[in-house]
């Protein structure tokens, strides 16, 4: 090698040092879970196949967990590029580093991406929020990034040739375009067509195209991006791994379903195969598929094959979720039915999120409605599968009483399995952070905690925030409020099992609906006015559910002589502290039968013990068997008319010792979606009087 080369050699390698790139894409290590950074790793992927960024930075390290923003900055040397992957989950966290990384490097660039960056018509203001942000990226940020590392390599960098982003006035460098830009007010014309000039000092170059080839992007997982973070990783691992990105629907409360991202990409199949080669040769425990539409797609039967082929050869990855395909009831009872089989999934979703057809066209849920659920259960389960349903409460044109009546329809359906009820936030990209649509429907959002449980509430970063939507003109903020109690008691009710069985067997032997029962039995909670058991479980959850909207507290409750600080869902808080005290709360559920309806007290004594054995309880020893002298089972499960008669059923379940923990954790956490709060139920034999 001559002088010269080596001279030439030495340069780079010192200029590529001196170019430090740190990337962030923090997530809450939850459950002794860690997942992977697979945004940023798509990011940088696709930059080391750039030969000026490849030759010209060093990608330093990639910050994927939580940690003192202190400890961060200390380990970071001479950054040169800033990347921050923004989730409502990390926002707060990601602008406290940026704004101290800015401080101690004056001089290094900082670059925001993700769905929690503002999409290029709601920019305005943000500099002027954030001045320590030097770029905003909008839409798919692979090529984007690249194309500004290799501007920033530049001695002046022209950021308004990069398109889909938004930059500050200040970081506009083309004199000539920054006076045509004062000059002609709101719109670029002319020569600088591509550039929108807003009053907040906001430029907005020409949007990014999407991806043309997705399928010849690179892979984090075989590129070897990550296999250092697995190395030194000491929890589970979770990855994320798409087959295709987009979505053909509009709903207006995803960021997916922006026109931006309607046309569907998929990758090669080959490529997903070698993936989760690597994800089971590195023991990923939990895959999720980030597919909008898993099911859609033909090659989707030969993933599903390929996972479960791997799990059963390897050993991993062992579980899997994704976002099922809508209206699509036979191709996905295929795929669920293999996953399921394989213990790798726990059923499928039916995400209708309301049961009014008005509420379904406000947010251009056009995919799926009520009329076809009870088809879908029908389907679903006769073939076996747990199914479930999940609604949003706080949409537009929703109303107390549609609310109410929808959760009690899909029980009419007969859907006693799930149901999931989420709260509807505001995210910025999508309709619902549009201030248009936020009139249009009179929304009031607050500033709360996310909806995070099964965490330590002595750990939760306070930083963080999501937009909540508490009130529209048709539902009041009180009545929201009412939801959300409403919610709550059904959930724990109902579909973690504590009175599910008393109101199927009054549905079916008496007519009694679902909705008089439930309904009822919150006023009777209301009226206990904080006294007795049921009135202190309402008390508790009303007062919790306020301070969640104020942002006073995280959501959930803690059960101290469960688990110390450890925040379990509203309604998994009563279940537990149910079986704390299972006498009482079952003596005042049979005052509350007996005061609303005429039902003779020897049967509600054998319906109650019945209930009791039928869900599991964590300080009882199983298998036990248990006398009735009515057909109770028949009459539930199989809507037979009622009789005496002597029944002997053996109840079966797992033996937890007396552990309420791992109870909770098993089966209200991780069991809810399969109701595995119910025993197995075997007659061992009937005598009719």
């Amino acid at each position: 090698m001559t002088i010269l080369q080596n001279t030439k050699s030495f340069l780079k390698k010192k200029f590529k040092k001196n170019k430090n790139v740190y990337l962030f894409e923090i997530n809450d290590i939850l459950a002794n879970q860690a997942k992977l950074p697979y945004s940023v790793g798509l990011i940088w992927s696709h930059c080391s196949t750039v030969e000026a960024v490849n030759n010209g930075y060093n990608l330093a390290d990639i910050i994927w967990w939580r940690q003192p923003t202190e400890d961060i900055l200390k380990n970071m040397k001479n950054p040169s590029v800033v990347g921050f992957s923004c989730f409502v989950w990390n926002w707060n966290n990601n602008v406290e580093i940026a704004r101290k990384i800015k401080a101690r490097w004056p001089n290094c660039l900082i670059v925001f991406g993700g769905w929690q960056v503002p999409m290029s018509d709601r920019v305005q203001g943000f500099f002027q929020k954030y001045p320590f942000v030097d770029i905003a990226v909008h839409g798919e940020g692979e090529i984007t990034f690249a194309e500004i590392l290799e501007e920033n390599l530049k001695n002046s960098p022209v950021w308004e040739n990069i398109k889909g982003c938004s930059v500050p006035y200040r970081m506009i460098t083309n004199k000539q375009s920054k006076n045509r830009i004062i000059e002609n007010g709101l719109k670029v014309k002319e020569e600088f067509e591509n550039l929108n000039y807003h009053p907040q000092d906001t430029y907005t170059t020409l949007p990014r195209p999407r991806i043309p080839d997705l399928a010849s992007m690179p892979s984090p997982y075989l590129d070897g991006l990550f296999d250092k973070l697995v190395r030194d990783c000491e929890h589970n691992l979770e990855a994320t791994f798409e087959t295709t990105r987009g979505c053909p629907y509009s709903c207006t409360y995803c960021e997916i379903g922006t026109k931006y991202y309607q046309k569907i990409k998929t990758h090669k199949l080959n490529k997903i195969y070698a993936e989760i080669d690597w994800m089971a040769e590195n023991k990923v425990v939990f895959v999720y598929n980030a597919d909008s539409n898993f099911g859609m797609l033909k090659d989707h039967l030969a993933i599903t094959k390929y996972l479960v082929h791997n799990k059963k050869t390897k050993g991993y990855p062992q579980k899997h979720r994704c976002d099922w395909s809508k209206n699509q009831a036979d191709k996905v009872i295929e795929l669920a039915k293999i996953f399921y089989e394989a213990e790798m999934d726990k059923g499928i979703t039916i995400a209708l999120q309301s049961m009014n057809p008005q509420v379904l066209k406000a947010v251009k849920r056009k995919n799926v409605d009520g009329g076809k659920l009870k088809e879908f259960i029908a389907m679903y389960e006769g073939s076996g599968l747990p199914s479930y349903v999940e609604l949003i409460l706080g949409l537009p044109e929703e109303t107390r009483q549609s609310f109410i009546d929808g959760i009690c329809e899909v029980i009419e359906l007969g859907q006693h399995n799930y149901i999931g009820i989420y709260p509807l936030t505001a995210l910025p990209n999508t309709p619902f952070g549009n201030p248009e649509y936020i009139e249009k429907y009179n929304l009031e959002i607050v500033e709360t905690f996310p909806a995070f449980s099964h965490v330590d509430i002595s750990e939760i970063n306070d930083f963080e925030r999501e937009h909540m939507v508490v009130s529209s003109r048709t539902m009041s903020k009180e009545e929201y409020k009412d939801c959300t109690v409403f919610r709550w008691m059904f959930m724990f009710g109902h579909y973690l099992g504590t009175v599910q069985f008393v109101s199927r067997f009054l549905n079916n032997a008496y007519d009694i609906r679902f909705r008089d029962f439930y309904m009822n039995l919150m006023i009777y909670m209301q009226e206990k006015n904080g006294h007795g058991f049921l009135g202190e479980q309402y008390a508790k959850t009303e007062q919790a559910l306020s301070d969640v909207l104020i942002a006073k507290s995280p959501w959930g409750r803690v059960v101290p002589e469960i688990r110390e600080n450890f925040a379990w869902d509203f309604e998994e808080a009563t279940v537990l502290e149910v079986m704390k005290n299972k006498d009482i709360f079952y003596s005042e559920i049979k005052e509350f039968v007996i005061s609303n309806y005429d039902i003779p007290e020897d049967v509600l004594d054998q319906l109650l013990r019945y209930q009791r054995s039928a869900i599991l309880n964590p300080d009882l020893s199983y298998p036990r068997n248990e006398k009735f002298h009515y057909n109770i089972h028949d009459v539930i499960h199989n809507n037979a008319a009622l009789k005496q008669q002597v029944q002997i059923l053996r109840f079966d379940g797992k033996n937890y010792n007396g552990d309420f923990y791992e109870y909770g954790k098993e089966t209200l956490w991780w069991g809810r979606r399969v109701a595995a709060y119910k025993n197995k139920i075997k007659s061992l034999k009937k005598i009719t009087r």
